[in-house]
């Protein structure tokens, strides 16, 4: 096994009750030539001094305390600060499985390859799912993006895989609240030659429970369809296959925007007055295509229907 640098970034915003089972499962690797790098997003709660006490007793940790300042500008502290030759992720509520950084490196080794995608547990309160492969993938440019734009057995999250370092020059994430993953995964992938996607699970990504605010809720259906359509802008002429699959997407969030557009106070919502014309507008040329490709309810689909027609709004 070579002995590669991996360094691993976790941003940590307020999570005292999690943070410890997640440090101890990247401290435990059985790869041991990690570089853990934590940044403190100004937790108010105990998180930042949980960072400080691990720190104490492990030569490899790293801590960043900073102001909040969101998860997307975490991310570029951690990056900033990462010498490694990968790059891993891990969110500070997952926890990792002991040998999952040996597997994934001993497998971008033997295959050469830009990223490595193991399997992972998605932990629900009273059962997990399993979400991977059978047997070793290996993906071309063209396959491994277009299970991304799928985004279900391969996610638009950076922690259930390995980057080769190079990969992260010249990306930046964007100052959004949401979606910042999903704003830059694509650019990773279309410079990745060679995707190697592994049945071993290595990542327990943990869902929780709760609704979210209306107000929240309204910024994160706004986000969403304003990162998808930046996608769409970027990928639809180098990438012509999927350009249907990328409308269909910016369709459907900006259905999210309208399914909920009443529930949201009379200010938020003229807020974004130009930019819901200008959602409209998209919708029209598009929203056929949505409707014949779209896995939506009959709810959903009339809705879709009725989105083109921003004058409502």
């Amino acid at each position: 096994m070579c002995n590669a640098k991996i360094s691993v970034i976790i941003p940590v915003y307020n999570r005292e009750k999690s943070l410890k089972k997640c440090l101890d499962s990247v401290m435990g690797q059985t790869y041991k030539n990690l570089e853990i790098i934590l940044v403190d997003d100004g937790s108010k709660d105990s998180s930042g001094v949980i960072c400080d006490e691990y720190a104490a007793g492990d030569s490899r940790i790293k801590v960043i305390h900073q102001q909040n300042a969101g998860v997307a500008a975490a991310r570029n502290a951690g990056l900033a600060m990462a010498t490694g030759d990968y790059i891993g992720w891990v969110d500070s509520d997952d926890w990792i499985e002991p040998d999952m950084y040996e597997c994934m490196l001993d497998n971008a080794q033997k295959y050469e390859a830009d990223i490595v995608v193991c399997s992972r547990l998605e932990q629900y309160e009273n059962r997990s799912i399993f979400k991977g492969w059978q047997q070793t993938k290996i993906l071309d440019t063209e396959q491994a993006l277009g299970l991304l734009l799928q985004d279900d057995i391969i996610k638009n999250y950076l922690w259930d895989k390995l980057w080769r370092r190079e990969l992260f020059d010249n990306i930046h994430f964007p100052d959004v609240p949401i979606f910042e993953d999903m704003a830059v995964t694509y650019k990773l992938f279309i410079q990745a030659d060679r995707v190697v996607c592994l049945p071993e699970h290595g990542y327990n990504y943990l869902f929780h429970t709760g609704n979210l605010t209306a107000d929240s809720s309204w910024l994160s259906c706004i986000t969403f369809y304003f990162v998808a359509k930046k996608r769409y802008d970027e990928l639809q002429k180098k990438f012509p296959q999927f350009a249907d699959l990328l409308a269909c997407e910016c369709v459907s969030a900006a259905a999210g925007i309208w399914a909920i557009y009443y529930s949201v106070p009379y200010n938020e919502r003229q807020i974004f007055n130009l930019q819901l014309k200008e959602i409209g507008v998209f919708c029209k040329q598009h929203y056929r295509i949505a409707l014949q490709k779209a896995n939506m309810g009959l709810g959903g689909r009339l809705v879709m229907r009725l989105t083109p027609y921003a004058k409502w709004w």
